[in-house]
């Protein structure tokens, strides 16, 4: 049982009373924060756009099936057949992810704190293996680096199935930016935008006939070494694997 403030000595009261204060501050200087007009990020926060080689994507798939009726069955699949995915079919998944965030957080977007959609594409249809960055104006991926694949494909994420999906959707946010807007909730709401990203790509793949999960993403020393990923100007939030599921 946690002691109440009465039976605590002089000393301890006084030290959890200050830490009150200050949790109380913060509380107060978050609330005053989100009722006054917010400011775009700092042009100092925003990153440099990267420049690659470009794949074009193809149109969007459509749907080859009701929302209505894959929802019931949705569950985490982690096994996936060898059969590639076509590239139209991630299209219509990285659409999906971007969709979602452009509608439900516009003003985010508008003040430059963008998410960042990366595809680690191992067997896509017209996508050389390597890691990419999402270019949704263009409907184009820009090539970022270089990827194993095979058995040494597992080293890059927590667990090994997820080397054999066919495509990784990696979610990443500037979180420097969404602190320096929304302070410290910045980074829930980031964590929220990537959730709903995620989601949104997964009820797609499954309208695909696709089967996948979310999970944590690629290893930390992997972005940070592929993707300069350091965590605070570029943070990972979420991730999507997808790909064929496996036939009888």
């Amino acid at each position: 049982m946690t002691p109440s403030t009465e039976t605590l000595g002089a000393p301890a009261r006084d030290e959890r009373l200050r830490l009150l204060e200050r949790l109380l501050a913060d509380t107060r200087l978050d609330a005053e924060a989100a009722g006054r007009p917010r400011t775009p990020v700092p042009a100092e926060l925003r990153r440099a756009p990267e420049d690659g080689p470009l794949t074009p994507l193809p149109p969007p798939a459509a749907p080859r099936a009701v929302l209505d009726d894959v929802l019931p069955g949705r569950t985490a699949v982690r096994d996936y057949g060898y059969a590639p995915m076509s590239g139209a079919d991630l299209s219509a998944i990285l659409t999906a992810a971007d969709r979602m965030d452009a509608g439900g957080w516009p003003a985010e977007r508008a003040a430059g704190v963008d998410l960042e959609l990366y595809c680690a594409a191992w067997r896509v249809t017209g996508v050389d293996t390597g890691l990419y960055r999402y270019l949704p104006r263009q409907s184009a991926l820009c090539r970022v680096a270089s990827l194993p694949d095979g058995p040494e494909a597992e080293d890059l994420v927590m667990q090994r199935e997820f080397a054999q999906a066919a495509a990784l959707l990696v979610i990443t946010g500037n979180l420097a930016a969404a602190l320096a807007r929304n302070g410290s909730h910045g980074h829930r709401l980031l964590l929220t935008r990537a959730g709903a990203a995620g989601h949104a790509a997964w009820l797609t793949a499954l309208r695909l006939d696709l089967v996948g999960t979310v999970f944590a993403g690629l290893l930390p020393h992997v972005l940070r070494e592929r993707a300069a990923a350091d965590g605070y100007h570029r943070a990972a939030l979420f991730a999507f694997a997808a790909g064929p599921p496996q036939r009888q």
